[in-house]
């Protein structure tokens, strides 16, 4: 082992080096230099960069997140070629009208149909193939279970999927606000005649079932918008605004159609259902979740094939830990950081203009729970990655992270932190079904996820 003899410092020229630490700290360091290199800037203060550190990746399984009163219904279903297929449905109440009208006896019923208008911007998957949407009718009314809050995204009632109040195929372009029905932005089902003359007749006779919001619940029940199970090609996002419309025409001089709508009711107990093929990979190589829901569990990127796995509508996060951080110190030239960068890079071939990455990525403090606590922030605010999408040749796409108060922190603790980083979306997490697959160490150094530090340097060695 080599040995190093340090000569006494008086205290003029410890003085003499703080002084031109102090200096350079406030100076835009060089980024030019990597691994062991040195960089010495105009003061004669020297700065060395380490990119050695090991970045451990885990992926944390949430069994549930919340998906209630988002002001978005995601339905559709497709098929992920990393995460398998993945479904969304929704479950609503519908309410009677506000006023009813006075029907006429020379009226006439027409027809019922469910009207969605897409959410502009929600959607995820091949958007050319066609989706075919179903509607069912709940056997009763649902309200929330005793001692909780809100619904999740494993929520579910049942309901006879054998017998749907309508059908309807359609092509949706999201982005133009149109669908191949020729309806706008609207999907527009017709429902079951059935229910359209019940609803009429009841109108009519001023039934106390529609006068009073409460029968009408109890009555009604509510309604699933699904997939059906031949769908493969999306999910979309609807507005919460879903009207059940029941179409009527009074005659006259000139015969006038007049229709009856049956707007959602509370759409704080609207919620998502979200499922996923728990056969296929990596579902079936995750960890899953304990009696504890406070604590999910981790799965290591060894186990799910040298990556860790990221898509927060279906409960899946990504921590990173750094486990030899705090080996910086022990470097006889270490004096102190003056920045730290973090690069996450997304796995080569396993994103496109389809299955899309998230356009942010957050970092959250978290600790031995795995839950995401308070987000990172930088000089100019929230963390959220950068990104930047080589769709040509993929090998500059990134998220790039300044986390110099972070490290700085770790490193002035008295023991090793194993706390680590959460990788999520910012917000909307529970409707974004974008996703993410980071290579681990295993990869090449140009296509796994990096920590670079920049540091001040006392003493120098050849």
């Amino acid at each position: 082992m080599t040995r190093y003899n340090y000569r006494k410092i008086d205290r003029f020229v410890i003085l003499s080096s703080f002084l031109a630490i102090s200096l350079i700290s406030c100076q835009k360091q060089p980024v030019t230099s990597f691994g062991s290199s040195y960089v010495q800037n105009n003061n004669n203060a020297k700065v060395a960069v380490a990119d050695t550190f090991g970045v451990n990746m885990s992926t944390v399984y949430l069994d549930s997140i919340a998906t209630a009163g988002t002001g978005t219904m995601m339905i559709g279903r497709y098929t992920d070629p990393a995460f398998g297929t993945i479904m969304s449905r929704s479950f609503l109440q519908i309410g009677p009208p506000s006023t009813l009208p006075v029907i006429s006896s020379f009226a006439g019923y027409d027809s019922i149909a469910l009207i969605m208008r897409t959410n502009k911007g929600f959607y995820y998957g091949d958007t050319t193939i066609p989706q075919t949407f179903n509607v069912y009718r709940l056997p009763y009314y649902y309200q929330l279970p005793y001692q909780q809050s809100t619904f999740f995204s494993n929520s579910s009632f049942p309901f006879d999927n054998s017998n749907p109040l309508g059908s309807q195929t359609t092509t949706i372009f999201p982005n133009a606000s149109y669908t191949t029905q020729l309806a706008g932005d609207s999907v527009k089902i017709k429902l079951s005649d059935v229910l359209g003359r019940d609803l009429y007749n009841k109108v009519y006779n001023n039934s106390d079932t529609v006068r009073n919001a409460t029968n009408f619940y109890y009555w009604f029940g509510g309604l699933c918008i699904s997939p059906s199970d031949a769908s493969k090609g999306d999910i979309y996002g609807f507005k919460d605004s879903v009207i059940m419309r029941v179409y009527y025409h009074e005659p006259g001089v000139v015969l006038t159609n007049k229709f009856i709508d049956f707007e959602i009711a509370n759409g704080a107990l609207q919620f998502n259902n979200i499922t996923h093929d728990k056969t296929a990979s990596p579902w079936n190589k995750l960890v899953l979740p304990t009696q504890n829901p406070q604590t999910p569990p981790l799965t290591p990127s060894s186990a799910t094939g040298g990556a860790a796995y990221l898509q927060p509508a279906t409960g899946l996060q990504v921590k990173l830990t750094f486990p030899t951080l705090r080996n910086l110190i022990l470097r006889p030239d270490y004096l102190s950081v003056i920045r730290a960068t973090l690069t996450v890079r997304p796995a080569q071939g396993a994103y496109s203009t389809i299955y899309k990455l998230p356009t942010t990525l957050g970092l959250y403090s978290t600790d031995q729970n795995n839950l995401a606590q308070f987000p990172l922030s930088g000089p100019s605010g929230a963390l959220t990655g950068d990104l930047f999408i080589d769709y040509l040749y993929g090998a500059t796409t990134a998220y790039n992270y300044d986390i110099t108060s972070y490290v700085q922190q770790q490193i002035a603790l008295n023991t090793v932190n194993q706390n680590g980083l959460i990788l999520n979306i910012p917000s909307g997490g529970n409707t974004n079904f974008a996703r993410a697959v980071l290579a681990d160490n295993t990869a090449p150094v140009a296509q796994r996820v990096s920590l670079k530090i920049y540091y001040v340097s006392l003493f120098l060695f050849p």
